[in-house]
């Protein structure tokens, strides 16, 4: 009698554990509405399964179990709480493979004990305990994994959709699991190594492609500030401009007073400070191309104000294969480096010589600048001493390598230099 009475409170638990642990992993929050749904639908399904086992008994019913059970389980969380077939079915599987942990517990019982009763009470103890856990931490873990795409989602089901089919074909409809067949004892394992390749392989592309969006993030935020930057130099141009051609009637009635005075010297210092205040409204003209003009010509002005003596060769067509953002990535970063670099030094001792010429279809970029202390090497790359620093080197190392160029770094006769291919 304890048998009997244990065997159904463990059938009714099993049961009752599949379908709101199937909705869980839906992501279905356990509502007021959700709640009863599973509810009427988990006594439905037990009274099918009785009069199953009273009628046809207990062997038939084990084998046409994932008819009368499964399959309206996974109709009936597709069609009432509107998920996909494919999810739906994922989600029974994966609670069916839950359900094993309990299986196994029994198992291990009823070797030690010999008797039933002692299996269906471990088993219910188990499943109690592992529907708890199930029902507190996977309903937020559900919800992300149910953003991923079908065919993501459908990698992480692939072992136990074939452990299910395994299951049922080796154990239920037939004994090949206890035969011993070599083939048979290999599967599971075979699987197993399988899906976690496929799992392996999908991990490592998102990765990938996460380390790809953030990248592209980085190189949008350098392009943003250097927009920000060459904004506000035109603007201050501009400015400058405009007081000029406001005063320019004053300064010519100071310069014929002063000739009409006699005063000629002053008159020349004048026109000269006059013609020094325009040519710094003037941006300088490096090359034909926007982008490496606009970048050129902001960081001049760094240059100039920390009388650094700047050497340049500038030979581009007006257009290049290549986004500005790329552009902006390589030689803002290399300039803004040379430009840390040769601060700490004595202003005569500050030099940046930059190169930047075609050869053939390859754009060759080399930037050269003098240093207060030799830069430490890791894997080909100069390291920063400071925290938060060293960005702009990788930043143009990732551009280099997604443009199939290269990039070097190294020292020469007391020059670090920077050779970008493209």
């Amino acid at each position: 009698m304890p048998d009997l009475i244990l065997g159904l409170l463990h059938n009714a638990t099993t049961l009752i554990f599949g379908i709101f642990v199937s909705a869980a992993f839906l992501g279905i929050r356990p509502t007021r509405k959700a709640i009863l749904s599973l509810s009427l639908f988990s006594v439905g399904s037990g009274a099918i399964l009785l009069l199953s086992f009273f009628f046809l008994g207990e062997k038939l019913t084990e084998q046409i179990y994932p008819l009368i059970s499964h399959l309206p389980l996974i109709l009936f969380l597709a069609l009432f709480f509107k998920r996909k077939l494919s999810l739906s079915l994922l989600s029974v599987v994966t609670s069916y493979l839950c359900c094993q942990i309990s299986n196994w517990a029994g198992l291990l019982a009823i070797y030690l004990s010999h008797r039933l009763w002692v299996y269906y009470l471990v088993r219910i103890i188990i499943t109690v305990v592992v529907f708890v856990c199930i029902m507190h931490f996977v309903p937020k873990m559900a919800y992300q994994l149910l953003q991923k795409p079908t065919k993501a989602i459908m990698i992480f089901a692939s072992m136990p959709i074939v452990y299910y089919f395994f299951d049922y074909i080796t154990s239920v409809y037939t004994s090949l699991l206890y035969s011993g067949a070599d083939v048979i004892v290999e599967f599971l394992g075979f699987v197993l190594c399988l899906s976690y390749v496929l799992f392996l392989f999908f991990y490592f592309r998102q990765y990938e492609e996460k380390r790809e969006t953030e990248r592209n993030s980085q190189l949008m935020a350098i392009k943003y500030q250097q927009s920000i930057r060459e904004i506000e130099a035109m603007r201050h141009s501009e400015y400058t401009a405009t007081i000029l051609r406001h005063d320019l009637r004053h300064f010519l009635n100071n310069i014929s007073a002063l000739i009409d005075q006699g005063e000629t010297d002053k008159a020349q210092e004048y026109i000269h400070s006059m013609i020094q205040s325009a040519d710094q409204t003037v941006a300088h003209r490096f090359c034909q191309h926007k982008t490496i003009n606009m970048i050129l010509s902001f960081h001049q002005g760094q240059i100039e104000k920390n009388n650094i003596t700047f050497r340049h060769s500038v030979q581009v067509p007006d257009t290049l294969p290549f986004s500005d953002v790329d552009l902006t990535a390589i030689l803002s970063n290399g300039l803004e480096n040379a430009i840390a670099a040769v601060l700490p030094l004595e202003p005569e001792k500050r030099l940046i010589e930059l190169d930047l010429r075609m050869n053939g279809d390859k754009l060759l970029i080399s930037i050269k600048n003098t240093f207060s202390t030799p830069p430490r090497f890791v894997d080909g790359l100069p390291q920063a001493s400071e925290p938060g620093h060293g960005l702009g080197t990788k930043s143009i190392q990732y551009v280099a390598e997604k443009l199939h160029g290269n990039c070097q770094f190294t020292l020469q006769n007391q020059m670090f230099v920077l050779r970008v291919i493209l």
